[in-house]
């Protein structure tokens, strides 16, 4: 009987471990803007190459301060579109400021079957990223632009979390009237969109995660940025 209990003991103990082994080399989250909401604000993300239904050329930029250092590998957001089409293309770039390539840039072609339907009327989309390694307690910024779906809609947006409010990142837009964009800006008016950045655990070796409360807090009025509102999804 004591042999046996010794037994079980050391298998809890060597399955302890390799939990904990596992959750050491996870990817860490390197900023999170809180989870879809897909039913109240988005905004538009199709430009400059596309522009919008309304005939807007507009993408957008999130600034946010990194939580854990690490290289970022993947990108999860919420991306609004109408009914009955898929998405096919989009763009990111990550930098130090707003719209900025300094860490990296790419266009993904995206495939539906890998992604989930998120609330609403929108896609749960997962894309690689190649960047530049980030360290906690540093502000960057990732931007989202050129979305295109299979029907040419023009209806590609960014959600918008916390109930259309966003969450604690900074928004940026850039929109110029439907033409090429030419660097015009301003604040969105709200918080970030809903994305969470992860990155690969072996650049995580000398991190310090930073406290939820470091990060930056949106505010200000609201913009004039195109906004997508549940309303035009039905």
């Amino acid at each position: 009987m004591k042999t046996k209990l010794r037994i079980a003991r050391l298998s809890l103990l060597t399955i302890l471990w390799l939990a904990l082994t596992v959750s050491a080399f996870a990817g860490p989250t390197i900023f999170s803007e809180g989870p879809i909401d897909g039913f109240d604000n988005a905004l538009f993300i199709t430009g400059p190459l596309y522009p919008g239904f309304l005939g807007v050329a507009q993408d957008i930029s999130n600034g946010f301060v990194a939580t854990s250092s690490a290289t970022p590998t993947a990108l999860e957001y919420g991306l609004w579109l109408t009914t009955g089409v898929l998405p096919s293309t989009i763009s990111y770039e990550i930098g130090t400021t707003p719209f900025g390539t300094q860490l990296g840039s790419g266009t993904v072609a995206l495939n539906p079957s890998n992604y989930v339907p998120g609330p609403g009327d929108t896609w749960d989309v997962t894309i690689p990223v190649t960047s530049l390694a980030m360290t906690a307690g540093n502000r960057y910024w990732i931007s989202l632009s050129n979305a295109n779906d299979t029907g040419d809609s023009g209806s590609s947006a960014w959600d918008i979390p916390n109930g259309g409010l966003g969450g604690p990142a900074i928004c940026d837009f850039r929109d110029n009237g439907g033409a090429v964009l030419t660097g015009v800006r301003g604040n969105c008016g709200l918080g970030g969109e809903s994305f969470t950045l992860t990155g690969s655990a072996d650049n995580n070796l000398q991190a310090t995660p930073e406290p939820s409360s470091m990060m930056l807090v949106g505010s200000g009025v609201l913009g004039i940025a195109g906004v997508l509102r549940r309303k035009f999804m039905r």
